[in-house]
């Protein structure tokens, strides 16, 4: 008997939670039809972005859905937001593309594909980097080493390209004012040049590209310089010996010759001093004739002496010009008194300091600029070593002589 109570407490029970089952189910049923199914359109195949200056060009690669007719491209913080018509130009698969104006920066969006009636694709998420000035800003140009001749030509060296660039451009004036517009590839390590403007601009910018797929190239900001000095005409330039100015030095050596012959070579193509006390030793006088009345001297070099005796080279040294009759400009001899005072004797005669090195310890390369505010022509030129490097003043080696002029 207890038996078949409760067998029949278990029938009630179960056929109380059948009919609370079906009430719910029924409920439900009804919730999602009176809101309706959520239908996605095709989202899609990939989305790929490229950069320009302040802009990204995108390609939406579209799937066959033939429900898609507009896109939606948002940025995660809905800063920016741009709506888009999707007009396909074949059936089934395409691809779109549209640029899009932004501001430099990196940007993450969402991407949505819709139909006509709202109905939208699920998110595409991406992310790019939007460049302009800031990045240009930071790009580097090549470094031009423009070596002007006196025959109108001219040679530039260039520094290695930065990581990025992918050429260099440069724009010179040459002999008659003209434009010239010559393209560097990075592979070029220099750029000679038929005929320059003396004084003419020189004007380098570096090309880059911020990435492979960049649609569009950036360059430097331009980095301008001039043809101001060219290198002068050694075949015309003659030694003048004033009186008290330094002889040919050792008989063994190649004495003044050796000065202007373009050739830095040891001993034997050297001027070396005779060691005797005499004119040649330190301090000492050398007066050159340039060979034009048109030089405006603005640079000197002198190169060491290759292989031993650095030390020989001036640690002093001064370059003074003159213009005029060079047989009134003959001086005191600079070992009968000081340094000031042969200094003052050469200022009364007329000549004029143009550089002063001093204490110079480099045995290989004097190269010294003279003020660019001393654009005066001077048809003669010496050149006072007045101290040693190694202080032993009765030994002087001196290798070649280069002069440029403005």
């Amino acid at each position: 008997m207890k038996i078949l109570i409760a067998n029949k407490w278990i029938y009630v029970f179960l056929f109380s939670m059948a009919i609370i089952a079906c009430d719910t189910v029924e409920e439900t049923f009804e919730e999602f039809t009176l809101k309706g199914e959520t239908i996605y359109i095709g989202r899609p195949d990939s989305v790929f972005t490229a950069p320009g200056f302040e802009k990204l060009r995108f390609w939406v690669a579209l799937n066959a859905d033939p429900k898609i007719s507009k896109g939606l491209l948002e940025t995660t913080d809905g800063l920016v937001k741009h709506e888009f018509d999707v007009v396909r130009t074949k059936n089934g698969k395409d691809t779109i593309q549209f640029d899009l104006q932004l501001e430099e920066g990196e940007y993450s969006f969402d991407l949505y594909l819709m139909d006509q009636n709202g109905g939208s694709s699920i998110r595409t998420e991406l992310g790019a980097k939007v460049y302009g000035d800031n990045y240009r800003a930071t790009l580097l140009n090549r470094t031009p080493t423009v070596s002007a001749s006196f025959d109108g030509t001219a040679n530039i060296l260039w520094s290695d390209p930065a990581e990025g660039a992918i050429e260099t451009i440069l724009k010179y004036e040459d002999a008659t004012g003209t434009e010239q517009v010559v393209t560097v590839t990075n592979e070029d390590s220099e750029t000679p040049i038929d005929s320059y403007k003396l004084g003419g601009k020189i004007t380098v910018a570096s090309i880059y590209k911020p990435t492979e797929n960049a649609i569009e190239v950036f360059e430097a900001l331009p980095t301008e310089t001039t043809f101001d000095l060219y290198k002068m005409d050694k075949g015309i330039m003659v030694p003048v010996l004033l009186a008290g100015d330094a002889g040919d030095g050792h008989a063994d050596a190649g004495g003044y010759a050796s000065l202007f012959d373009d050739q830095v070579a040891d001993w034997t193509n050297l001027w070396h001093s005779n060691g005797d006390g005499g004119d040649s030793d330190y301090p000492f006088v050398m007066t050159f004739d340039l060979g034009t009345d048109d030089a405006k001297p603005g640079k000197f070099r002198l190169d060491g002496r290759p292989g031993c005796c650095g030390g020989r080279q001036p640690a002093d040294l001064q370059i003074w010009g003159f213009s005029g009759d060079i047989m009134t400009a003959t001086t005191a001899n600079i070992k009968d008194g000081t340094i000031a005072e042969w200094e003052a004797d050469a200022v009364a005669k007329g000549w004029v300091k143009l550089h002063q090195v001093t204490n110079n310890a480099d045995d290989k390369t004097i190269e010294v600029e003279f003020n660019k505010a001393n654009t005066a022509n001077y048809r003669y030129i010496r050149i006072v070593p007045t101290r040693p490097i190694d202080g032993n003043e009765t030994v002087a080696n001196l290798s070649e002589f280069t002069f440029w002029s403005r």
